[in-house]
């Protein structure tokens, strides 16, 4: 994971992380019937709901995971939105990369949530090459954004999501947002595993 360090810092300009594109308010619902929908893959193996437990700003990431991909980061900042428990890091050299993780436990749609409601309207989006076996998703709301949305379905519920700023240089050398979310994921996903 060495070269994370090299793909999320390499940024210039005063960007700050972007706040995870949300995919909609999720519809009240009672139980979690009918899902997976809208094209969504199923879940064949399932974590349970505990593994989402808490603030990602205490288990997401390690402080060294972390500093792999954006260098030294200012504190992790914890939030709370429609969809979870949220934590925003960001490089503390003032170089633009960072990211938001978000623990998507509200929805009870799991990674259904955005093909439903994001991928009709996506600016781009990406199905990406699955996490030890769980789906993943990648998308942006804007064209040209130099960041990417990517979510991860660990069970037909649930779902965490890594929202990403690459910054303007690391844009031009033609950095794929997408690509590096899923690595940042991936890590997520480690960790994750660990509290099963």
């Amino acid at each position: 994971m060495a070269t994370g360090t090299l793909l999320l810092s390499a940024c210039d300009g005063n960007r700050t992380t972007p706040g995870i594109p949300t995919p909609g308010t999720p519809a009240a619902s009672s139980s979690a019937a009918g899902v997976p929908n809208s094209g969504a893959p199923a879940v064949q193996n399932p974590l349970p709901a505990k593994v989402l437990d808490g603030s990602p700003c205490d288990s997401a990431l390690t402080p060294q995971q972390i500093e792999t991909f954006i260098g030294e980061p200012s504190p992790g900042k914890p939030k709370n939105d429609a969809l979870g428990t949220a934590c925003d890091w960001s490089s503390a050299s003032g170089s633009g990369a960072g990211f938001q993780i978000s623990y998507q436990t509200k929805s009870d749609q799991g990674i259904s949530l955005p093909y439903k409601n994001v991928k009709p309207k996506a600016a781009r989006w990406v199905e990406l090459e699955p996490i030890d076996g769980y789906p993943a998703i990648g998308y942006t709301n804007i064209q040209d954004d130099n960041g990417c949305a990517v979510v991860v379905g660990v069970s037909d519920q649930l779902a965490y999501s890594v929202s990403l700023s690459l910054g303007d240089k690391a844009t031009q050398q033609g950095k794929d947002g997408c690509k590096l979310g899923r690595d940042v994921a991936a890590e997520i996903l480690k960790n994750l595993k660990g509290r099963a």
